[in-house]
Formats: structure tokens, sequence, C-alpha cells
């Protein structure tokens, strides 16, 4: 079995080496650690009615790996009329690989990828959101950006309406801190969508962040892609806001279904 180069440590790649491990496959992931990764400022809910028809198979799909390979736990998000909201969590750190190759890979190819001035072989997969289409042209991927916030201490989970395409979620995501988002995804983001976010925030008691997450979602025309331009390299890309349940089910499809 060759060794599976996997480019990107976000949700997608990540989940892809971990299960491809614990199938017996050696999986090496390179990852400089560029600034926009969107990965880290996930959430980590998700439910089953958010993946629709459309996504339903892929949820199906995901439960089991992931209920193996990192546990999920439940949060209730409870709304300004107390009616409370439980979703499924799976916390991103607890997904994304710890010690990835710090390298950026620059070129590649059917079954090889060169990083730091060195050619590696073996099946790749590129996982690397928003960059993807650059290393292999074809999904047409393009980012939108968005930030989280977290506050220091634990607060009760809530969800608001912000607006009609808007949902404002608080919830314990990490220890000590609390995690915010109003899912605020812009191609053209500006310190206007930072104000507004925050006063969203203000509104649920939550002042003063201690850290600010940006990241770039990849969008796919058409919504997630997972393709194989050659016999040995696959890329896949698009999650929006379903990279946990998506980056799981591509996984069990490239490692159970699509390796040699």
């Amino acid at each position: 079995m060759p060794v599976l180069l996997v480019v990107g440590a976000g949700l997608y790649g990540s989940m892809a080496a971990t299960y491809a491990r614990s199938r017996g496959v050696e999986a090496v992931v390179f990852d400089p650690g560029r600034p926009g990764a969107a990965s880290p400022a996930a959430a980590g809910l998700f439910a089953e009615r958010w993946a629709g028809r459309k996504l339903a198979e892929h949820h199906a799909r995901a439960l089991p790996l992931l209920e193996r390979a990192y546990g999920v736990s439940t949060v209730t998000l409870t709304h300004d009329d107390g009616r409370p909201e439980p979703l499924l969590f799976v916390p991103p750190a607890a997904v994304l690989e710890a010690e990835p190759v710090r390298q950026l890979v620059t070129a590649v190819g059917d079954g090889w990828l060169e990083a730091g001035g060195r050619r590696y072989q073996g099946c790749v997969y590129v996982a690397a959101g928003v960059w993807s289409d650059s290393l292999v042209p074809g999904s047409g991927v393009y980012g939108r950006e968005g930030a989280a916030f977290l506050f220091a201490g634990e607060r009760p989970g809530r969800v608001r309406q912000a607006d009609p395409r808007h949902q404002a979620i608080a919830f314990s995501r990490d220890p000590g801190l609390t995690y915010f988002s109003d899912g605020t995804a812009e191609r053209d983001y500006a310190p206007e969508h930072d104000r507004l976010t925050l006063g969203r925030a203000a509104e649920l008691g939550l002042t003063a962040p201690v850290r600010r997450l940006a990241g770039r979602r990849p969008y796919a025309p058409g919504g997630p892609v997972f393709f194989r331009p050659g016999r040995r390299t696959w890329v896949a890309t698009g999650a929006r806001k379903m990279g946990t349940v998506l980056g799981a089910s591509f996984a069990r499809r490239l490692v159970e279904d699509e390796l040699p």
C-alpha cells in the first residue's frame, strides 16, 4: 500500500489521514500554516437536518467515523424564548492534525507532490481548501471570509436569529472559553463585518474578546466536490459550513472505495 500524502491539515485532510491510519495506511500531512485557513475557526456543530436531502447520505456515512475516531457529543443551545436546540458536536481541536509537515506544497502531479524542494511519491489527497484549485485546477473553488471570536469564561449555549441569513451562536467550544459566530462569510470582507459581529455578540452579553478567529471558507459552484484528476490523485473541497460532516464522509470514500 503506497503512502497517502495529504495536502492540508484542515478538517478534510486531518480526517482523511486519521481514518487512513486506522485502516493501516501510512499518511503524511503537509500544511505550512497559512493565515486564513477556515478549519480552526469552525464551530464543530452539525445536525442531520442541516444536511438536507442533498447531503443526507454524507451525514449518514460520516457519523460512524466521527463517533469512532473522535466521539460525538451534544451541545444544547437555547433560543431567546427558552426553546432548546440540541446539536451534535465534534471539537475542531480534536480533529486537526497536531504535527503536520510545515512545508508549502508547491506542485502536485499524478501520484507525487513537491514540498521543501523535495519530491514525494504516493497517493495524493489535495484537501487544501481555498488553495486547492491553485494546485490542481478544476474545482472552481473560491473563498468567503468570516470571523468568529473567543471570550473568556464558559457561558451557557445561546442561539439567536440575527437576520434572515445569519444565526448567532455562543457556546463553550474550548475549555475555559466561549465561542461566538454569526455565520458571516463574504467574498469582500471589511472591518464593518467585524463590528456587526461583535455587536451581535454584545447582545448576548459577550464583550472584550480574547481572540479573533478569521478564515476563508471554501465554496465551489454547485456544492462540495470530490474528484480524481489522476490515477493516484484526488481533490476534495468546497465544504462551506459542513466541513465536519463532509470531511468524514469523503475520508471514508477515499480510504474505503478509492485507494488502491
